[in-house]
């Protein structure tokens, strides 16, 4: 589905965060739950969201424009670096530094074509080539140094690289990887920095102690991506509606944000079950039924670590106390979980519904004895 039509508000309460950390030259991660529109919000950040087919003109950088202003917009660059380009097999000193260049090789095309843009163009074509050449992996190192070193203070451009899925490279990678990056990164302080897009804590994923300088760049700084808000939920849901040509009642879109917590899976799952619905609106419980609903339920429970789900459970029982404060952090970061007050609430009506079946499969931990 072509997003031509969301407008500049849409996931204001995350990218407003989001800006004001790339404003200040600041690496952080972005955590989400599966299904949770991830890869729609980084399709959004670079304007990768329009139909190509469209004919209809657009910004591609009208989003950092409205965050950032013209001048800073102009000034940055986002880029975008897909793990998925590299082999199950690979040599990470030699093929990860040979991705960044092309990714931001590929960051070029997606600029207005002026003198400085042609220029690092050429540089970034003749340093790839050369790579790719050489398959040497301390000259992939020093040219991509080389290259950031260069767009940072000879263009004096901003580089954000967005790391999109990065859980299992957060884990794998050498930790002489992570420290090249912070030493690149200290070498173009505020002009060069990161952004990991990952479903997992940072520290659950990998001891900090392995590559501690990394996580302590990024460890102070987190953005989480959770349901929609109301408004773009309702944007959503309207887009749905031209899709399948059906059409709702504002009662029944209210109703839709209601059972769906605002979860971009859900709420299609939901959707789907709606418009094959005639009667009048069921109980939440029968469309818990559905399996369409209960698939997505699945894949947010399957998505989570154990200790998310004991944290889930035990929210259930209604012993906050077992939570774990990872998972407390975690929870609330995507939103699966709502702070009220001391208090915390389902981000969806059927969410207690999955975790009673859950908990009748699984029993309270066992009280440890003094």
């Amino acid at each position: 589905m072509a997003d031509a039509q969301l407008n500049l508000e849409y996931r204001k309460e995350v990218l407003s965060r989001f800006f004001e950390l790339i404003h200040s030259g600041e690496s952080f991660y972005v955590i989400g739950a599966p299904s949770v529109g991830k890869t729609r919000l980084m399709d959004f950040l670079l304007g990768d969201n329009v139909d190509a087919a469209s004919k209809d003109p657009f910004d591609r950088h009208a989003v950092k424009k409205h965050y950032l202003g013209e001048v800073q917009a102009s000034a940055t660059w986002l880029v975008r670096v897909d793990l998925n380009r590299l082999s199950q097999e690979h040599d990470w000193s030699f093929h990860f530094y040979e991705l960044l260049l092309s990714s931001v090789l590929f960051a070029c095309s997606k600029h207005p074509e002026t003198g400085s843009v042609k220029e690092i163009e050429t540089m970034l074509a003749d340093l790839d080539s050369r790579v790719i050449q050489s398959k040497d992996t301390l000259m992939a190192h020093r040219l991509f140094e080389m290259a950031m070193n260069t767009i940072c203070q000879s263009y004096r451009l901003k580089l954000c690289f967005l790391f999109d899925e990065f859980d299992e490279p957060y884990k794998k990678m050498p930790r002489e990887i992570f420290a090249q990056l912070r030493a690149v990164r200290d070498a173009n302080k505020y002009r060069l920095f990161y952004v990991l897009f990952l479903r997992n804590l940072p520290e659950t994923l990998r001891k900090p102690t392995e590559n501690e300088s990394f996580y302590e760049l990024i460890s102070r700084n987190l953005v989480g991506i959770g349901p929609y808000t109301r408004l773009d939920a309702l944007q959503i849901i309207q887009h749905l509606e031209r899709r399948k040509n059906f059409s709702l009642t504002q009662e029944k879109r209210e109703w839709l944000f209601l059972m769906s917590g605002g979860h971009p899976g859900l709420l299609i799952a939901l959707f789907g079950t709606l418009s094959q619905q005639t009667l009048p609106i069921s109980e939440p419980s029968w469309y818990f039924k559905q399996e369409s609903v209960a698939e997505e339920f699945r894949k947010i429970w399957n998505g989570l670590t154990e200790e998310e789900k004991d944290g889930l459970l035990a929210f259930s029982r209604g012993d906050l106390a077992h939570i774990l404060p990872a998972a407390r952090k975690i929870l609330t970061a995507k939103g699966l979980l709502r702070p009220d007050g001391r208090d915390l609430t389902p981000f969806s009506p059927l969410l207690p519904l999955f975790l009673a079946a859950q908990t009748t499969q699984t029993p309270p931990p066992k009280k440890v004895q003094s």
